[in-house]
């Protein structure tokens, strides 16, 4: 079997859903990404940039009684559920970031993660990675078992119906795949796709992050009956114009205090008064409220106390 380290193969970003026949569409799983090292009855496992985190999720030496071969390296995510049975990034990203083998053994037995398969690269020392996903694919199912923590994910030829059922179920997305791409480390191909559901929503700027006195990062709000909650803070997206804006308002807007109910003043923070609203896209919320990877849209006349949380499904 194969022992240096490979790069996985990552899918391209993509806004518009590929229609072309010779494509399979596939649940975005939002874990992380998982390379399997089966051998000698014991499972390895390492992120796609090569860190080993076997010891971070032992529960998932289980996944060698699903393996029916004598070795094999098997490409997939590692996956936190939510009450909902649905993928929960902040989960998964608590879990990760577990040092204490005592909190580790605690959850592996009350809150176990599961590993959803896609694909497998080696097997009975045979580089797989030259056959056509359809062969990969065959060979997974023939030698890899559903059930305990683990699964196949599921093969769809209809990538908007797909893509529609993620927004029902709120979700990150699709993947969309050649089912006769080889695997190709990285991203230099056009084989593998991945189209994000993003949310946009409406925001209260209460203030800013400055670097050498200038606006860097927007602070965000929204309004919780009278109260208005920090949801984050984004710099991407950002415009010359409208850094000058900003600039334009200071001295009018400029606060001592910070407007929001729920953040304690940070270092190099500009407090402004709640009067300027932008819209902003993001993949979700967090447990704590917060948006994951936000992105100024742009600034807007709507009034502050329109920013109330409401969501609208957009396509990335």
């Amino acid at each position: 079997m194969i022992k240096e380290f490979f790069n996985p193969m990552e899918p391209i970003l993509k806004s518009i859903i590929t229609h072309h026949s010779d494509f399979i569409h596939q649940i975005k799983w939002d874990g992380i990404r998982g390379i399997l090292y089966m051998e000698n009855s014991r499972v390895k496992i390492v992120t796609r940039k090569n860190m080993d985190i076997t010891s971070k999720y032992p529960e998932l030496q289980r996944l060698k009684e699903n393996f029916k071969g004598r070795n094999g390296i098997l490409d997939g995510e590692i996956v936190a559920f939510d009450d909902k049975n649905r993928p929960d990034f902040q989960k998964i990203l608590s879990r990760h970031m577990l040092k204490s083998d005592c909190k580790i053994n605690h959850l592996m037995k009350n809150d176990p993660v599961s590993y959803i398969v896609f694909d497998i690269l080696y097997l009975n020392d045979q580089d797989l990675r030259q056959l056509e996903y359809s062969e990969r694919k065959a060979a997974l199912q023939e030698h890899y078992l559903n059930g305990g923590f683990t699964a196949i994910t599921d093969d769809f030829s209809d990538g908007d119906s797909l893509f529609n059922l993620m927004k029902e179920k709120k979700m990150e997305g699709i993947v969309s795949k050649n089912i006769s791409s080889k695997y190709i480390s990285g991203k230099k191909h056009d084989q593998w796709f991945k189209t994000k559901i993003k949310r946009k929503m409406l925001a209260v700027i209460g203030g800013f992050k400055l670097k050498d006195n200038l606006p860097v990062s927007l602070l965000l709000g929204i309004y919780h009956q009278n109260d208005l909650l920090y949801i984050g803070n984004a710099s991407s997206g950002l415009k010359q114009n409208d850094l000058y804006l900003l600039k334009a308002h200071m001295p009018l807007l400029k606060s001592d205090a910070s407007p929001f109910t729920n953040h304690i003043k940070a270092p190099d923070t500009l407090w402004l008064k709640p009067a300027l609203t932008c819209y902003v896209s993001y993949l979700e919320r967090n447990s704590h409220g917060h948006l994951r990877h936000p992105e100024i849209i742009g600034f807007s006349d709507e009034k502050p106390d329109e920013a109330c949380g409401e969501e609208i499904i957009c396509r990335q």
